[in-house]
């Protein structure tokens, strides 16, 4: 029994090391500064594809879009694991059926937007995909 307490205690500990490793090392950095971002909007369904651009000092996706609700009607939603795009430009995504997607310049988004930090020159693209 002490055994397996042991082994459980030393496989917790290597996850919090890798976990913290991953924080430390591999996570993405926010961008200190003014920055100069475009923010696009593809709604197909509604044949709505909308391009802003922004000039910001804020660090992550997640504050720019709190920001600027008003241009772009965000609405943001917490769950376990983040905040989640559940509506834009007045379009709510249903969540049985579809979802706002991510994309950096083009290419999917590995973090969330309370995660993804903002970067000088780059195209922020939300989608609203079928699953």
């Amino acid at each position: 029994m002490r055994k397996k307490i042991g082994i459980s205690a030393a496989v917790l500990a290597v996850c919090a090391l890798i976990f913290v490793g991953y924080l430390t090392f591999l996570a993405p950095k926010a961008q200190g500064g003014q920055k100069s971002v475009k923010i696009e909007v593809v709604i197909p369904s509604k044949s709505i594809d909308r391009t802003f651009q922004y000039k910001t000092d804020k660090s992550y996706v997640s504050e720019l879009l709190n920001d600027e609700k008003g241009d772009l009607q965000t609405e943001m939603e917490d769950s376990q694991y983040g905040k989640f795009i559940s509506g834009m430009l007045g379009v709510k995504a249903d969540p049985a059926k579809e979802y706002f997607n991510l994309k950096v310049d083009g290419t999917d988004a590995t973090v969330g937007v309370s995660q993804l930090p903002l970067e000088n020159g780059k195209i922020y693209t939300f989608t609203l995909t079928s699953l």
